[in-house]
């Protein structure tokens, strides 16, 4: 498994995602919590209350010895004079199975309550079957004599809604204010986030110029945390380019080691004029050329994907133009360059490059018959970057479709193809692939031919 699979959501939007799951559970918990506390207060407050009306609807009892028991005036709370208001009393004779005495509220419904227990007071959430969830207090009353049992229950109750009210009123600002401390929150989050991880977009900045070979190394102070990673990458580069430079040292040293005694082989066979001369003299020239070629080959292998290397294409073209100009004093040529953008790039060395066009251009001088075109620009890729495009044309014989497909081919001499068709895009095309390039030929608009170059 990948690790795109493992991981399909980047660092930013997992800690985003975690902390956004972590302040809903955390304002869930937060109202869940508030709501229930609400609860518990309101309900105290509302047992107080009817715990008032309860001592106030005692402190009205009265009873003579010979009369009934009679209410002297009606309670504060002007809910037990309305019908099914929510809020109701009642008081029941212990020898009686009926009420005594009831408010106005209840109408004609009746409570029907366990009975208190002696001396205790008695708080309840009652289901009635008639009237519903009731919030109940109530005690037993002795009037006549204290030495005589409790005579009387008394109730006073109230129904659920005149909680329920208070509380959805609470839960309604409640969640408004929640909702606003969780936006909140999540926009400090987010913000955090930002800060947080603004180091880490500044490192990719960092990263893209330094694989854009725009720097070198990658720049710029980080935190304490990040410092080492980009220290020890730094090193990395470091390294990586002491390592590339000992291969083309020693690459050289190994061509200029080959390429001296080739040398010799060569100048002795010219003073000789026997078949075995000849054939040494050949020999050693083709030798010569497969050492150019691996070298070329192994060096610009070393460094292909080396990373920070940057080369400005327009002054190596220019470069090379003058000293193909001065090479060829036996061609009146006209140059003609075109560079929409002045400051193109080419990802990798300059020795590269050099060796790229100089075998593109040498071929347009040498059969070219008056003109030589060379233009470049940068194109988009589908994969969102860019590419280095370069054109050289020229008006010489050029070639046949299949010659345009054959001299890039290894092993095959453009000479004896056709006439015209240049010496070293093998090469050409080998060093292209391991930049993983692209190069092809085609029919110039000028008559000859054209070499097209796709670079990083």
């Amino acid at each position: 498994m990948s690790n795109t699979k493992r991981f399909p959501f980047s660092l930013s939007q997992r800690l985003l995602a975690g902390a956004l799951l972590w302040v809903l559970c955390s304002l869930i918990a937060t109202g869940l919590l508030l709501t229930q506390l609400f609860k518990q207060h309101i309900e105290e407050q509302l047992y107080k209350e009817l715990t008032v009306h309860m001592l106030q609807l005692i402190s009205q009892m009265e009873q003579e010895a010979t009369a009934p028991l009679a209410v002297q005036t009606h309670l504060s709370d002007p809910r037990f004079e309305q019908p099914l208001s929510g809020l109701y009393w009642q008081i029941q004779s212990v020898e009686a199975k009926v009420p005594t005495l009831y408010s106005r509220s209840l109408w004609d419904e009746r409570l029907s309550l366990p009975r208190p227990e002696a001396a205790t007071e008695l708080r309840t959430h009652y289901q009635d079957p008639l009237l519903g969830s009731l919030y109940v207090v109530g005690r037993q009353v002795a009037l006549l004599d204290t030495e005589h049992e409790p005579q009387y229950d008394v109730w006073v109750a109230a129904q659920s809604e005149v909680l329920l009210e208070p509380l959805r009123r609470f839960s309604r600002m409640l969640v408004l204010s929640l909702l606003l401390l969780g936006s909140v929150l999540i926009v400090g989050v987010w913000w955090q986030l930002r800060l947080g991880l603004k180091p880490l977009h500044q490192l990719r900045v960092q990263l893209g110029r330094v694989h854009e070979g725009v720097d070198e190394k990658i720049a710029g102070h980080y935190p304490k945390e990040i410092q080492p990673l980009v220290s020890e990458f730094n090193r990395v580069l470091d390294s990586n380019a002491e390592v590339i430079q000992r291969a083309r040292t020693q690459a050289g040293n190994l061509a200029h080691a080959i390429k001296t005694p080739l040398t010799v082989l060569a100048n002795a066979a010219k003073k000789e004029h026997s078949p075995l001369a000849h054939l040494v003299h050949d020999q050693v020239i083709t030798a010569q050329q497969q050492v150019d070629y691996h070298l070329s080959r192994a060096r610009v292998a070393a460094a292909v994907k080396t990373v920070g290397r940057r080369t400005r294409v327009v002054p190596a073209v220019n470069t090379l133009i003058q000293v193909l100009t001065h090479a060829y004093t036996e061609q009146t040529l006209t140059v003609k360059t075109d560079w929409p953008d002045p400051d193109l790039y080419f990802k990798g060395e300059a020795q590269d490059l050099h060796e790229l066009l100089g075998n593109v251009l040498d071929n347009a001088f040498k059969w070219a018959r008056s003109e030589v075109h060379v233009q470049g620009q940068r194109h988009p890729t589908a994969s969102g970057r860019t590419e280095l495009q370069i054109w050289v044309d020229d008006d010489g014989p050029g070639l046949s479709h299949d010659q345009c497909v054959a001299v890039f081919k290894r092993g095959v001499r453009a000479d004896e193809i056709a006439p015209g068709s240049g010496l070293g895009l093998a090469i050409v095309a080998d060093l292209v692939q391991l930049y993983e390039g692209r190069v092809y030929a085609t029919r110039s608009p000028l008559g000859g031919l054209r070499v097209v170059l796709h670079l990083p």
